[in-house]
């Protein structure tokens, strides 16, 4: 009994044993099984992180060829399949880019590992990249969009930027009068420099096709390699001219008609002209590219306007102008805003509206045109506020440089406030006073006839008498809606319509002469359309250094997503 005893004794025990030791190795397996599976999402959490980075590294790739599309033989880069970071490996990224419209792309990175033709590992990110700042307008003189105009993009002015219309973007400039869609900034925030583009650069560079002074009914190009179309002197488009490369004018670019179109070649501006661009009644200029111009940009009134898409750089000003329709070709350009009221006039339609503030009218300085020195006729409807400042002006010709009335229209400074003629060395009362004219549309009409001054009031004669003074010849320029000087403080408020001016008196029972027209403002425009919308991928271009080195350049200073998303 005992020693069977002791034997079951020795079989517990060594169960024990085995019970322990199963344990131990039941334990160990376990530990190991967490271990290799431990392993295993490390190996896999490395591998995501770097498909992670890899993706993102395709979306600054992309980013910096849509900056520098200037790098790619496409208009902008669209993708690419099979990008590495390092050659040779196994992990790779495709990209695809869509632009969704001037300054906006979604872009699609996928990274992955290629293992035995199998992808393992993807990491996919979607993201929509936005160019900014984007300058579609750059002016360098104080600029009005008035409200037939439009900007698509930043723009830019060192001075003020006054908003009659609409503006899609920011604006970087000293002062911002009106409402936009994005941020008003000091130009001084904006990393942008003006575009290196000078004739030599692109006439010396690229083969040049050499124009007549006017065209009509012509296409040039589009040409391989790419050409330059050369003006020397001023240019003269008179409509259906297209042009395919870039249009070079050593002077000033004048248009009429209809069909114009410039379309820049990849890497070039469409236009680049030293003097001024004068776009004149019905005449109509399109420009897809980059147009550089150092002088100012002139639009009629009553022209069929401007499309830019792409972006225009302007050294001046943009202006709208109002016709001379006499055939003098005494063009007025517009300043800080008058506003045109097309069905608001009192003949043929449309009136120009003045502010009193500080908007008016004027030509350039001539010497051979407008000139009044004996008879002459003075002729205009008006529709002018109750109140008026003192020598607020209707309209004024003078000297140069505006230090002397030669003949002017204008209200006095005394009360009750009267019309009167002023020449260098005085002025003459016209007997109709402010309240016979206020708020209403009344003519006014002036004749002088040797020393004979007579004024009439719709039709009716007002007041007549001899006076000696006789006008200045008016070697300056005419003002509408002002005095002789400009200033704010002579500045005519309300409404003015059919300006006529006349080197004659009228013969018996004659209202206006029959000849001698010399000035004629119908003022009957509707405004100028402008249309100018941001486009970097076709005004990027390359030009050379003061050292001769090939730079590039685009309208775009930068860019930032508005989002990214995990795909």
């Amino acid at each position: 009994m005992i020693r069977a005893q002791r034997t079951n004794n020795k079989g517990v025990a060594l169960l024990v044993v085995l019970l322990i030791v199963m344990t131990i190795t039941i334990l160990s397996l376990g530990f190991l099984t967490r271990s290799n599976v431990e392993l295993a999402c490390g190996r896999n959490m490395v591998l995501h992180a770097q498909m992670d980075y890899l993706a993102e590294s395709g979306l600054e790739h992309a980013k910096a060829l849509i900056l520098n599309p200037q790098d790619i033989d496409a208009q902008y880069w669209t993708g690419a399949a099979g990008q590495q970071l390092v050659a040779g490996g196994s992990n790779y990224y495709d990209v695809t880019v869509l632009q969704l419209g001037p300054c906006n792309y979604q872009i699609t990175s996928d990274a992955y590992r290629q293992v035995g033709g199998e992808r393992i590992g993807r990491s996919s990110l979607s993201a929509e990249l936005r160019l900014d700042p984007t300058i579609a307008l750059w002016l360098g003189e104080d600029a009005t969009v008035w409200s037939t105009g439009a900007v698509a993009g930043d723009v830019y002015c060192p001075g003020q930027v006054t908003n009659q219309g609409v503006v899609d973007g920011d604006v970087f400039a000293a002062n911002l009068s009106g409402t936009i869609t994005g941020r008003h900034m000091p130009a001084g925030d904006l990393d942008l420099q003006w575009p290196r583009v000078t004739v030599a650069d692109f006439t010396t560079r690229y083969a040049v096709e050499t124009l007549d002074s006017t065209l009509a009914g012509v296409t040039y190009g589009p040409y391989s390699p790419a050409r330059v179309c050369y003006s020397s002197g001023d240019l003269q488009l008179s409509g259906n001219v297209e042009i395919h490369g870039m249009l070079v004018v050593e002077g000033d670019l004048v248009v009429s008609g209809a069909g114009n179109i410039i379309t820049a070649a990849k890497n070039v501006p469409a236009v680049l002209v030293t003097g001024d661009i004068r776009i004149k009644e019905n005449g109509r200029l399109d420009i897809y590219g980059l147009g550089v111009v150092d002088g100012t940009v002139k639009i009629s009134s009553a022209s069929a306007g401007l499309d830019v898409a792409g972006g225009l750089f302007v050294q001046g000003a943009l202006r709208q102008t109002a016709e001379d329709t006499s055939g003098s070709d005494n063009m007025a350009v517009l300043y800080n805003g008058p506003t045109w009221r097309p069905a608001g006039g009192q003949i043929g339609g449309g009136a120009l509206e003045f502010d009193g503030v500080d908007d008016f009218a004027q030509t350039s300085d001539d010497a051979s045109r407008l000139q009044l020195t004996g008879d002459y006729t003075l002729a205009v409807w008006v529709k002018p506020d109750a109140v008026q400042k003192s020598w607020a002006g209707v309209f004024s010709k003078c000297s140069q440089g505006g230090l002397a009335n030669h003949w002017t229209l204008q209200f006095n400074n005394i009360s009750p406030k009267k019309l009167v003629i002023h020449h260098a060395s005085g002025y003459w009362d016209t007997g109709i006073r402010l309240s016979d004219v206020a708020g209403a549309w009344h003519h006014i009409r002036v004749v002088r006839k040797g020393d004979s001054m007579t004024s009439y009031l719709d039709g009716s004669e007002m007041h007549s008498n001899t006076w000696s003074e006789d006008p200045g010849s008016g070697l300056g320029h005419f003002n509408i809606g002002a005095d002789r000087t400009m200033l704010a403080n002579y500045t005519y408020k309300g409404l003015i319509d059919d300006i006529r001016i006349y080197n004659r008196a009228p013969d018996a029972n004659e209202v206006y002469p029959q000849t001698g027209l010399v000035g004629h403002w119908k003022l009957d425009e509707q405004g100028a359309n402008v249309s100018i919308s941001a486009e970097p991928s076709k005004t990027a271009i390359v030009f050379w250094s003061e050292t001769e080195l090939p730079q590039k350049w685009s309208q775009a200073a930068d860019a930032f997503y508005r989002s990214i998303e995990r795909q």
